[in-house]
Order: structure tokens, then C-alpha cells, then sequence
């Protein structure tokens, strides 16, 4: 299955800030003690991406890919079980569970997302159905009182534009009844409204 742009995008910042953040940790002399503090720490972004863009499956692939290249920074500066290599192990176990953490709640976020737009497509095309009987009932109306009279009259012409209205109106209808996925618009000051053109 070929993969969208932006997910290529994505997976290629992860990859490049893990990547990077790995190559300046041994381009770091180990007597920068802080510096490397520092890096460590860095090693959160490409964890926090990967989560907020691919939920708990993308978080604990990054975290444990970080891990892994980490752990031979942590080999290189060992020290026999030094409070330090104490913490460099901590701190990887720290990014795997920040991932699942992080992974969980972003899954469950992005449920309730779906969850709501799918109550939304629901109620549409349910209201979209319920007007529809209404609706041609209403043309109908003035289509038969048509006949009463000339196609020249004011009447006539006023049937027509009644008749016009209605027909667009219908066509709404039917859009929203097709909406299968939406997006939202700016309306009036803060107020959103769903862009059914896109439907």
C-alpha cells in the first residue's frame, strides 16, 4: 500500500531527530556530562511525535527504536553501575513507558473524534431523509397551482421562483444525505459550520 505525503513527511522528522540527537551524543565528548543530559532529554520530541501522529502503535515503535540507539551511547559511557548508568537506564524505560502512556490517550482521543463524526454523519443524513417527504410535498404544491394560470402572469413567475427555491433547497438535502465525511468552515466570529460543497 503506497503511503500518503504527509505520513512520509512525518515518519521522516521522527527518523531525522532520532537519528541526529543519536549522532550528537557521540560526537560529544563524555566529560560534557550536561550536554548529554540535555540530548537525552531531546530524545522525548521523536517519542511525543510519534504518538500524537500515530497513536500507541507509533509511539512504542519510536521508543523503542530510541532505546536501541541509545543503548550503545550508554554502553560507551559505562561506568560500572554508576548513578549515572543508573539513570541513562531509567530514562530508556522512562521513553517506552511515556509512549504507552502518551499512545493510549492519543488513541482513545482520536476514537472519540471518530465517534463524534460519526454521530454527526448520522444526525445529517437522518434529518436529510426526514425532510425529503416534506420537501416534495412542498413542490408539488406550487407546481399544481401553476396550472391556474398564464405562464406570463406575475402569479405565474412567482410559482416559479417558489418552485426554483425549493428545487435548490432539495439539492442541499441531498448533499447532506451523501456527507460521508466533513469540514468544518469559519461562519460568523467563532462560530464553525460544516462545508457540505465538500460532501
Amino acid at each position: 500500500m503506497k503511503k500518503s505525503k504527509p505520513y512520509v513527511l512525518k515518519m521522516l522528522v521522527i527518523v531525522t531527530l532520532a537519528a541526529t540527537i543519536t549522532m550528537l551524543h557521540f560526537f560529544i565528548r563524555q566529560n560534557q556530562y550536561y550536554d548529554h543530559i540535555i540530548l537525552r532529554e531531546l530524545y522525548f520530541l521523536p517519542i511525543l511525535f510519534g504518538t500524537f501522529w500515530f497513536g500507541v502503535r507509533g509511539g512504542i515503535v519510536t521508543s523503542l527504536c530510541i532505546s536501541i540507539l541509545y543503548l550503545p551511547v550508554v554502553l560507551m559511557h559505562w561506568q560500572g553501575f554508576a548513578p549515572d548508568d543508573l539513570a541513562k537506564i531509567l530514562e530508556i524505560i522512562l521513553f517506552n513507558v511515556v509512549a504507552v502512556i502518551m499512545g493510549v490517550l492519543r488513541d482513545r482521543e482520536k476514537r472519540r473524534e471518530h465517534e463524534k463524526r460519526e454521530a454527526i454523519l448520522a444526525l445529517a443524513g437522518t434529518v436529510a431523509h426526514e425532510l425529503n417527504s416534506p420537501l416534495q410535498v412542498v413542490l408539488g404544491s406550487p407546481q399544481l397551482l401553476q396550472d391556474d394560470f398564464e405562464p406570463e402572469s406575475e402569479t405565474y413567475k412567482e410559482l416559479d421562483n417558489i418552485i426554483n427555491n425549493i428545487k435548490i433547497i432539495r439539492q442541499l438535502v441531498k448533499k447532506i444525505s451523501f456527507l460521508d465525511q466533513f469540514i468544518l468552515k469559519q461562519y460568523e466570529g467563532e462560530t464553525k459550520i460544516v462545508d457540505i460543497s465538500t460532501g
